[in-house]
């Protein structure tokens, strides 16, 4: 399960058991409180009717009246736990329904890794793309910034250098990272210069791997699109027979619907291996 979805499953266990206990005691003072009205209601009626003192029948009456208004009260909160138990109740069921599905959801037997070269500025897409592609894949690993985890699928986050090179300490290119990883299918899934990518590409190194450079990533186009890629090559289709079913390569870098990417096929006709 997700750490974050075992955490909110967690702690909305341990509140529906609070739950209960509130609703189970809120439920023993409303029965408590309830015979207590009806008996001080009905010890009114039957000393109203022998005449008793006045002072005697309008303390009952009082005491019937207020222990009344109390089982009132204690009766709306026990609804109040109810409901809220019941929101509890859905949102566990909503947990239980996405872990069924993406138990479901049919698994590459690869690891793709997703490798933030740039630090916190990039977190947010990181987490997309994990969240929507990483289910897809045996193994999924997102490691510590500027790391680079092993996988035989790997999205990149990194500025380019004009000259085509990543920015940082070292200046290398994305050969170097296809060369030290032995992935297959490299992304650089952050957006470059059209000028920066073409400069990359020229860059000397092992030519093993698919490289695709991202232009612009059109917002959530950018996900679908790959996850629309990869679950074609489960299906069967290598990599190059997918991506010109969704985006043939064209000025611009793909079709309306699709990122605008540099697609460099150095790799050949990749293909997922079945189970």
């Amino acid at each position: 399960m997700n750490p974050e979805l075992l955490k909110r499953w967690e702690s909305l266990t341990s509140a529906a058991a609070g739950d209960a206990r509130a609703a189970a005691r809120w439920g023993k003072l409303r029965r408590m409180l309830g015979v207590a009205s009806a008996s001080l209601l009905f010890a009114f009626v039957a000393l109203t009717l022998v005449n008793a003192a006045a002072g005697l029948t309008v303390a009952l009456l009082v005491l019937g009246v207020a222990t009344g208004v109390a089982t009132a009260w204690a009766y709306r909160e026990v609804h109040a736990v109810s409901r809220l138990a019941d929101a509890r109740q859905q949102e566990m069921q909503a947990i239980i329904e996405a872990v069924e599905q993406h138990e479901k959801t049919p698994r590459t037997p690869l690891a793709i890794g997703f490798a933030n070269l740039c630090g916190p500025e990039m977190d947010d897409l990181v987490r997309q793309d994990a969240e929507r592609l990483g289910p897809l894949f045996m193994r999924a690993r997102v490691p510590a910034h500027r790391q680079i985890p092993s996988a035989e699928v790997l999205f990149v986050y990194a500025h380019l250098n004009e000259d085509g090179t990543l920015q940082g300490p070292k200046a290398v290119g994305v050969r170097q990272i296809v060369q030290t990883t032995h992935a297959a299918i490299v992304v650089v899934a952050s957006p470059n210069s059209p000028q920066s990518i073409r400069n990359a590409v020229g860059l000397r190194g092992p030519r093993s791997a698919n490289l695709v450079f991202t232009i612009d990533r059109r917002g959530d186009s950018f996900g679908r699109f790959f996850r629309s890629l990869f679950e074609k090559m489960q299906a069967g289709d290598d990599m190059l027979g997918a991506w010109a079913t969704l985006a043939p390569q064209q000025p611009g870098g793909g079709g309306s619907d699709a990122p605008a990417t540099i697609l460099a096929a150095e790799g050949g006709k990749i293909a997922f291996p079945r189970d």
